[in-house]
């Protein structure tokens, strides 16, 4: 769709399975992601005058809203990690936050130096959620104009 089709407090979900019945919804967030697997959205908006972002998880089909959370600063990147789980990286940690019960996100790690500031592009966790590895891009050394990538791996251990 063109920006111009959409009004601009909408987020409109597109079914890839009905893509000619598009679902609009009037809501107001800087970023929105569909989980995977089920009409499950999440929302992201930054709280006005703060470095603070507020999530919000709701139930498409059920039109109800399963959690809401208020982070102390800014998520620079999230993404669906599970079906039931939201990875959450902000300037100096990650945080993992299930659809499930009423738990806040959970701090799995922080970040490192040569993270912060720098462009994030992906995270991701192993299926038992015991390896965890965050990439980023960051500039290379001032005398040559190069980028390098950089990547986190940790192991979560009981």
């Amino acid at each position: 769709m063109c920006e111009g089709d959409v009004p601009r407090d909408n987020v409109v979900i597109i079914d890839t399975n009905m893509p000619m019945q598009p679902l609009r919804r009037p809501i107001t967030a800087d970023s929105a992601l569909m989980n995977p697997n089920s009409r499950i959205l999440a929302l992201k908006a930054q709280l006005p005058g703060t470095t603070q972002d507020h999530l919000q998880i709701f139930n498409i089909e059920a039109k109800a809203k399963i959690k809401s959370h208020q982070m102390p600063e800014q998520v620079v990147f999230w993404k669906w990690i599970t079906p039931k789980m939201l990875g959450l990286v902000t300037q100096t940690s990650v945080h993992h936050w299930s659809i499930e019960g009423d738990s806040e996100p959970v701090k799995m790690f922080d970040g490192t130096a040569n993270l912060t500031n720098n462009q994030i592009f992906n995270y991701r966790c192993d299926p038992t959620e015991k390896w965890l590895v965050l990439i980023g891009i960051a500039p290379g050394s001032p005398e040559v104009a190069d980028f390098m990538v950089v990547g986190l791996c940790f192991s979560i251990s009981e």
